[in-house]
């Protein structure tokens, strides 16, 4: 097999000019620490039934900015789906816990918008009821959850403080990031005031 010069060429031409993105990306970050708000949706994905549940958070966040970091911390509503197949669990829909994270932003790629990579925690209390034939019929159990997530996003400044962001990524139901033994997807959209 013969490769081509001009193929190698571009290809080293490509991979060259993607690992010095913040040389040739637009950099207009500000050098101040930036105080923000951040009204995020997250929606997780069931993906083995014994593992772990569909849920919907909505936080409304407080951000600090600077340069490219993005620090954030708040209160979390989450909202638990019932398991998908029927079972002798009863889960409460309504919890509350508290959510925090880090974002790092790219340069601007192309005018107003630019990548993120996250790593965000949720905590939060899952309330279980569990149905059995003999007394006592049912049993209720308490556990706290704390859910991590890695993901990349999309910002997009509308105007010059307000941001639009979405998401995926993936994360687990474990205490420590990225150990995977209850396995989850994720999803989320967001928009942000920065002052």
């Amino acid at each position: 097999m013969q490769l081509n010069y001009k193929s190698l060429l571009t290809l080293a031409l490509l991979t060259v000019g993607g690992l010095t993105n913040n040389l040739l990306g637009q950099d207009t970050v500000k050098s101040k620490v930036f105080l923000g708000i951040r009204l995020i949706s997250n929606y997780d994905f069931e993906v083995y039934h014994e593992n772990n549940f569909r849920t919907v958070h909505l936080a409304p966040l407080f951000s600090i900015n600077f340069k490219h970091h993005n620090f954030f911390i708040g209160p979390q509503y989450s909202y638990i789906f019932q398991p998908t197949t029927v079972s002798n669990q009863i889960y409460e829909n309504n919890s509350f816990g508290l959510n925090f994270g880090y974002r790092y932003y790219s340069n601007f790629l192309i005018k107003n918008t630019r990548l993120f990579g996250e790593f965000n925690y949720s905590i939060f209390q899952v309330k279980v009821r569990n149905y059995q034939l003999g007394p006592p019929q049912w049993t209720d159990h308490e556990e706290v959850y704390v859910e991590n997530t890695g993901s990349v996003g999309l910002d997009y400044t509308i105007l010059n403080q307000l941001h639009v962001s979405c998401g995926f990524g993936f994360g687990s139901y474990s205490g420590f990031f990225l150990i995977f033994e209850k396995f989850t997807l994720t999803s989320y959209l967001g928009i942000e005031y920065i002052f």
